[in-house]
């Protein structure tokens, strides 16, 4: 086969995962459901069932998480060929250094904004609970910056009890919310309340919009499936741990959300968490929840970003808890401040623009993998810069899904490419992988592999 001057044949001995430290799906998959049940999947679930009523909500996610699991199989089943992680299965179409820094990039912003949402979610439940329960008056900020700088600092410092919180706080939310949903429903004796519920105007969504909220909610974590992924013995493995790990789960947490909103009437997740349970129990168990998601968010950006300050070759001190501890800092003071400053006004926007970047990112992903490698490990190859045919596929993408998935709406100046067509994250993912492939065979690069 034909070798390109500036492409090389990488060695990713020493990133692979051990042949010992390979899984079958079952536990890959239970790592994936536990992740479902968080404070967005609550806000994103009343916002379906109050705008949706019930059936319009179930179809919204089962549309929208098949999308996403859809492109997560071919990132997962990639991941699980190379046994590497995110940042390397990006490079042959990125670039070596496109990669590293893009990929940093994404990863960072998208989690510390993560942070942001999740913080203030729990700010404002706990500012509830503090009102109603102990009569104490304490602003949201407050109660946002402190929960804030708890989370960042278990980051920063480490605190070995935080598995132990995440594997005793989901089970607690799941059980939380499935008893009010209960206990709502015994106390009226009428499931009417579900099934003939109609939307209020003022809640009412359209279904394509509830389709591209349910993709928002886990888009990004679609296309960067392959950290976990990376540890399936298979192909198979990888798929139906993505499958039987993701769909059952999401299923049970938006849904649960939904029919909470509908039956208290109550779409804000802050006060709907402190209407169920025993006084102040759904907030405990948000926070506990939220807590150990949001020190690996926080945890994750300051990783990306340390990468991207000790440059793309090599990562000896960037992974360090030295070299990481200052960017974990900054993303968390960052992330912080977006909670105190309101990014929840901004949810909605957020989402949209989540549901473009991952989808777009997967299709540079899927499209040079799949289509281009002929999904073969040993066709791989790297150029040692930046790849012009990945970073126009992923600029394309995401402009192309931003424009008709609604995230330039009533935006001021961009407002004007807002151009509402189909679903936005669909249509990012086919124009992403349309223009990586006829980028590369413009470029010239060789495309004969077997």
């Amino acid at each position: 086969m034909e070798r390109i001057a500036n492409e090389y044949t990488p060695d990713y001995s020493a990133a692979r995962v051990a042949p010992d430290e390979l899984k079958d799906w079952k536990p890959i998959a239970i790592i994936r459901a536990g992740g479902m049940f968080s404070a967005p999947t609550l806000m994103v679930g009343a916002a379906l069932g109050l705008g949706l009523s019930i059936p319009g909500a179930a179809a919204a996610v089962l549309l929208g998480y098949g999308f996403v699991v859809a492109y997560m199989c071919l990132v997962s089943a990639q991941a699980s060929d190379m046994g590497l992680p995110t940042v390397y299965l990006a490079e042959p179409s990125l670039g070596r250094t496109g990669a590293r820094y893009l990929v940093a990039l994404i990863v960072g912003i998208v989690t510390i904004g993560w942070f942001g949402v999740q913080t203030a979610v729990c700010g404002s439940s706990l500012q509830i609970m503090l009102a109603d329960t102990f009569a104490l008056d304490v602003p949201v900020w407050v109660c946002s910056l402190g929960l804030g700088l708890l989370m960042l600092a278990t980051a920063l410092l480490g605190f070995t009890g935080l598995a132990w919180l995440s594997s005793v706080a989901a089970p607690l939310l799941i059980a939380v919310c499935l008893y009010g949903v209960g206990a709502s429903l015994a106390s009226s004796g009428d499931l009417s309340l579900l099934t003939d519920y109609v939307p209020l105007p003022a809640d009412a969504v359209g279904f394509i919009a509830g389709v591209q909220m349910a993709v928002g909610l886990f888009a990004f974590g679609g296309a960067t499936s392959g950290d976990f992924a990376r540890y399936a013995r298979t192909r198979a493995d990888a798929v139906i741990s993505t499958i039987a790990g993701v769909i059952p789960a999401v299923f049970v947490a938006l849904m649960t959300a939904a029919c909470l909103a509908i039956l208290t009437g109550e779409g804000d997740v802050a006060a709907l968490m402190n209407t169920v349970g025993f006084p102040g129990l759904g907030v405990i168990a948000l926070v506990l929840s939220t807590w150990t998601v949001n020190a690996g968010n926080v945890y994750s950006a300051g990783l990306g970003f340390a990468v991207m300050l000790h440059g793309a070759g090599g990562q000896p001190e960037s992974t360090s808890s030295k070299g990481t501890l200052l960017p974990t800092a900054i993303s968390g003071v960052a992330g912080i401040a977006l909670a105190v400053g309101g990014i929840l006004d901004a949810f909605q926007s957020f989402l949209s623009v989540l549901s473009a970047t991952g989808p777009a990112l997967a299709g540079t992903f899927i499209a040079d993998y799949w289509l281009v490698r002929r999904g073969r490990p040993a066709n791989v190859r790297v150029q040692p810069g930046v790849s012009a045919p990945g970073i126009l596929s992923l600029s394309a993408g995401l402009l192309v899904g931003c424009m008709t998935g609604g995230a330039f709406a009533g935006a001021p100046l961009v407002g004007i490419l807002d151009i509402p067509f189909f679903v936005g994250p669909v249509n990012g993912l086919v124009t992403a992988m349309l223009v990586y492939l006829a980028a590369f065979r413009l470029s010239g690069r060789q495309r004969r592999f077997s």
